[in-house]
């Protein structure tokens, strides 16, 4: 932690040009907040990510394109990334650079003047995260920041939302591609590359100078789920996320770059970067047909609007299940799934139609109490509508289903399913779990043919 402190602390005071204090003599302890220092920036941006693969070229020129929009420190964007094994034009595979992006950035020597070869640092250590926040909030001071998460994501995984300590290994199990916040491709495990999860992200928030932020922008895949949102949304004002897996584009990164630098409400400038993001960022989707969504979540509203729909739904679908089996089940199967590999399912059109199939009363007042719950959270939304394989007017936020049989099984690392989800907000909020541990009903196979589920992205192997 010590040599990390040091070596974060050096990067950063190279390419912010401020004078601080050594290591022992900077304890980084929280700054009152009326002490606002004369170079406060109005809000200061993290772009904090890996991506590996071949996609490090990606990043790159997100930093390009936002470049344009830096040329005033009213807003201020710290950028700390690691490269994988392939490395880009601006970074050799394994390093880490850390620097503040403006208009002047040359990022042709970000890797040496701002970066370190460093293949074996894990972003996803809570530790890595609390010094990266505590650096850019002393060398960067805003009254508001906003988080820029930049990589590839997995929302809730069963084999990676758990505390570390207290998994074992199952030597048998082969590896795969298990990720939920941010995976790291450098540090394999037995279950897939090691990835950081949603507490170990939390932790990194609450243990550094900033224990909120104004906005915290998941541009990862998969990471539009109450499992995640419920989580995340008491440390920010506003959430920013997809249901489906992200294409590969840009034109969501520019126009929020250029919105904040334009808006000084962080509302207005989501909803200017959601208009201005068509028709570029459709490209990303057009080829493979796939549906795709980026939206604006408010936290109040979230717990105001939609945790207490949530809670009846889980209720009454417990209580009608030992008589409307058969219904409950066939409404599952009619529901939206957002990538047919995940059992990611869209809440709204789940309540939707397991009122339709049971034709219950009690169900219907709870699906359109829900809905509207949802259209209140949701402020602002892009969605893309291109599947051939089913599609929804618009997408709320997904949930996970499974069957009692999924949930009570072991996972990769000898706890189940079940102990791993039911660490979630939205399972304690909620009690979610004990509807997964009571429907027999699991998602069907899709990885070789369709077979009529509406899905809005499909991968078939």
């Amino acid at each position: 932690m010590r040599k990390l402190f040091y070596l974060l602390s050096t990067a950063m005071m190279m390419v912010v040009g401020i004078t601080s204090c050594s290591v022992d003599d900077n304890p980084y302890q929280p700054v009152n907040p009326t002490e606002e220092k004369a170079d406060t920036a109005r809000l200061t941006v993290i772009f904090y990510g890996t991506v590996g693969g071949q996609s490090d070229d990606q990043p790159e020129t997100a930093w390009e394109i936002m470049k344009p929009y830096l040329h005033q420190k009213d807003v201020r964007v710290a950028v700390c990334f690691k490269y994988g094994k392939k490395g880009g034009k601006y970074g050799k595979p394994g390093d880490l650079v850390f620097f503040e992006l403006t208009d002047t950035t040359n990022l042709n020597k970000i890797s040496d003047n701002y970066g370190m070869e460093w293949s074996d640092l894990a972003l996803y250590d809570e530790e890595t995260l609390t010094s990266v926040i505590n650096i850019v909030a002393e060398d960067m001071p805003a009254r508001d920041y906003a988080f820029l998460l930049y990589g590839h994501g997995g929302g809730f995984d069963k084999n990676v939302d758990y505390e570390k300590d207290l998994r074992k290994a199952d030597p048998t199990t082969q590896p795969g591609s298990n990720r939920a916040v941010l995976y790291d491709e450098w540090i394999a495990t037995p279950a897939g590359h090691e990835a950081m999860n949603m507490y170990e992200f939390l932790r990194g928030i609450v243990n550094s100078k900033v224990k909120h932020f104004q906005s915290i922008f998941f541009h990862n895949c998969l990471m539009g789920g109450v499992e995640t949102v419920f989580d995340i949304a008491p440390f920010c004002d506003y959430t920013v996320i997809s249901g489906h897996m992200l294409a590969m584009n840009q034109a969501p990164i520019r126009q929020f770059i250029k919105a904040i630098s334009e808006q000084t409400d962080i509302e207005k400038a989501y909803l200017q970067m959601f208009s201005g993001m068509l028709p570029e960022w459709e490209s990303g989707y057009e080829p493979d047909k796939f549906n795709g969504d980026l939206k604006l979540v408010s936290s109040d509203k979230l717990f105001e609007c939609v945790m207490g729909p949530s809670i009846k739904l889980t209720d009454r679908l417990i209580e009608l299940y030992p008589t409307m089996q058969a219904q409950i089940d066939t409404a599952m199967v009619h529901t939206y799934q957002y990538l047919n590999l995940y059992n990611f399912y869209d809440l709204g059109d789940y309540a939707n139609k397991v009122a339709e199939y049971t034709n219950d009363p009690q169900l219907i007042k709870i699906a359109k109490d829900l809905n509207d719950g949802l259209d209140q959270a949701i402020l602002g939304r892009c969605d893309l509508h291109l599947s051939p394989l089913g599609d929804l007017p618009k997408f709320s936020i997904s949930v996970v289903l499974c069957s009692q049989a999924d949930y009570q099984a072991k996972t990769a690392w000898d706890y189940t399913f079940k102990e791993a989800y039911e660490y979630t907000n939205w399972h304690l909020f909620t009690g979610w779990g004990k509807w997964l541990n009571t429907t027999k009903q699991g998602p069907r196979n899709q990885k070789k043919q369709y077979e009529g589920q509406p899905v809005g992205q499909y991968m078939f192997s």
